[in-house]
């Protein structure tokens, strides 16, 4: 599954805060756990640079308190929650349905969900069902992961942001901003592979 997460991190300029989120997908050393297949900078032409901002094919990164930047972080965090949403109510009409011996079965339960298209490709929510079929323990699964392809926004220690106060947090943290002067919160998208 291809996906593009958003990789936020602290640094001098935009080519070292898109060197930081390289620097996770470089090597047997990346410490992003579990590594993604590979990871495609914007500056390296990722699946999704057309749809992008100049500066993001120039650079690779650009400031989190810019439009662009905010509206990316925005963007990732929406698109983790519509995920997580989907597993939960997948969990909870399993929990509704199933009994204990079904639901350590594996057994699959359609629940009903707000239409959404994880590729953020969708311009018409009509092209898309309300109702989503899952594993229970895989969606149990999902939701209890520290990374993966439920979530899109990452930190630049390649650690997922995965509860709404860590989100907070990191909004915070980037508006007050008093950690170094000279160095400031970038946001570098990154086309990667599940």
């Amino acid at each position: 599954m291809h996906m593009l997460i958003r990789v936020v991190s602290q640094a001098h300029c935009a080519e070292d805060a898109t060197g930081i989120a390289r620097g996770l997908f470089d090597g047997y050393d990346a410490p992003l756990y579990p590594t993604f297949d590979y990871g495609t900078l914007m500056t390296d032409g990722g699946r999704w640079s057309d749809s992008l901002p100049q500066i993001l094919r120039d650079v690779g990164s650009v400031p989190a308190d810019s439009d662009t930047g905010n509206g990316l972080i925005e963007e990732a965090w929406h698109s983790t929650m519509k995920e997580l949403s989907r597993k939960l109510a997948v969990i909870r009409a399993g929990f509704e349905q199933l009994s204990d011996e079904e639901i350590l079965e594996g057994a699959s339960v359609e629940a009903s969900v707000e239409p959404w298209n994880p590729l953020g490709l969708a311009t018409d929510e009509d092209d898309y069902i309300d109702t989503y079929t899952g594993d229970i323990r895989y969606a149990m699964y999902g939701v209890g992961e520290f990374s993966g392809p439920m979530y899109y926004l990452y930190d630049e220690y390649g650690t997922a942001i995965r509860t709404p106060s860590e989100y907070r947090n990191l909004l915070e943290t980037i508006a007050i901003d008093d950690t170094d002067d000279d160095k400031e919160w970038f946001v570098t998208p990154v086309d990667v592979h599940y």
